[in-house]
């Protein structure tokens, strides 16, 4: 794998395209103009991530399940540091799964803190897998997808499945202290 401005490099086998903060391959062009005396722009409209350096991918690095940490030292400014689970559950309880259900106004289907923090890059989050995992299609909060429409607050998905969620994120904060 190597990191390019502007010119790229012969490699074997197929090339992909990758953002270099979230390493999502949906990258797009910031504008028509590039070449010869200004290097190509890019953005990912994932991440917001805007520049000219991209990472190439082989078909052979896919096969190695590309994580983040390389890019981390390598690249330390571009890569954003990710918070601790016990920071993230703390957040998550401030900000979106109010331990008081009835007041939670927030939307089943919006980013939760743990979400944001890897730009829902499932394989390097540290939700625990039966709160949320693969993008939130399994795990409880997987069943409340599958139980409700994308634009339910909180305040009306299952009590019992709320509680459950509320008490995880909790664990995770006590077993810290």
């Amino acid at each position: 794998m190597g990191i390019w401005k502007g010119k790229k490099k012969q490699q074997k086998g197929i090339v992909t395209q990758r953002c270099p903060k979230c390493l999502k391959a949906n990258l797009r062009y910031a504008s028509g103009i590039s070449g010869l005396y200004s290097p190509a722009k890019i953005v990912c409209p994932d991440c917001g991530y805007k520049g000219s350096i991209y990472v190439d991918v082989t078909a052979e690095d896919e096969k190695e399940d590309l994580q983040l940490e390389m890019l981390r030292k390598e690249f330390p400014d571009l890569v954003e540091e990710q918070k601790s689970a016990y920071e993230l559950a703390k957040i998550t309880l401030k900000d979106k799964w109010h331990p008081n259900q009835e007041t939670n106004h927030n939307i089943l289907r919006a980013w939760c803190p743990f979400c944001a923090d890897v730009n829902v890059v499932c394989s390097i989050c540290k939700c625990p897998p039966e709160i949320c995992s693969k993008h939130a299609t399994e795990g409880l909060i997987g069943q409340l997808n599958d139980m409700y429409d994308d634009e339910i607050e909180l305040c009306d998905v299952d009590p019992t499945i709320y509680k459950q969620i509320i008490q995880l994120f909790q664990n995770i904060i006590k077993e810290k202290s």
